[in-house]
């Protein structure tokens, strides 16, 4: 595994055997919020996870930790190992609904990914100043000291909370390692605001 910071700052962990997914969430709108309260139908997000848990469950042969993010849900499989390009990753994500995107990704890269830092613009960060590389010392000053902005206003966010464990399995090893590395990161036991 490796933390990177992507195009917008952002630190991501990512790792080779240790499988993430990320599955978006559509927003609510106001006239489905005002349906809900005169029905007892589930929200966008409910209906997400209630779909999420039964397609981990029929895959059976791993346990899984479910989060909530800002826009949707986030999946660590965490008793056994994952090939980002292997046939069990890839229809996995596609029983769950994972963010094609993010599926790409995964399979150019052969490495799974998790954004562990918020987002800047949901912490009222502007994206970080010039390209990287940074070619000189003014450029890297501007971006240092940006770091340092977003650093402080991470502080008030979480990126991830956690819901529950799908499986009866448990981290072991580098997994155990690695997912408590995203727990602490990501805030996910915190009562904060996801960003």
């Amino acid at each position: 595994a490796v933390l990177t910071r992507n195009r917008y700052g952002a630190v991501v962990l990512n790792t080779a055997r240790l499988l993430f997914l990320d599955i978006d969430v559509p927003a609510e709108g106001t006239f489905q919020r005002l349906g809900r309260m005169f029905t007892k139908r589930e929200g966008p997000a409910e209906a997400a996870l209630t779909q999420l848990r039964a397609a981990l469950r029929s895959h059976g042969r791993a346990t899984f930790r479910i989060y909530r993010t800002a826009a949707g849900l986030r999946v660590i499989a965490v008793d056994r190992e994952y090939d980002p390009a292997g046939r069990d990753a890839q229809e996995l994500m596609k029983q769950t609904g994972t963010d094609v995107a993010f599926m790409r990704l995964c399979l150019a890269q052969r490495s799974f990914r998790a954004r562990l830092t918020p987002k800047p613009w949901r912490c009222a960060v502007p994206v970080p100043p010039g390209q990287f590389p940074h070619l000189d010392e003014r450029a890297r000053a501007r971006y240092a000291d940006w770091v340092a902005r977003y650093e402080t206003a991470c502080k008030a966010y979480a990126t991830c909370r956690f819901l529950e464990t799908v499986g009866k399995g448990a981290p072991r090893g580098q997994s155990e390692k690695l997912v408590e590395l995203h727990d602490r990161m990501t805030r996910s036991g915190e009562s904060l605001p996801l960003a």
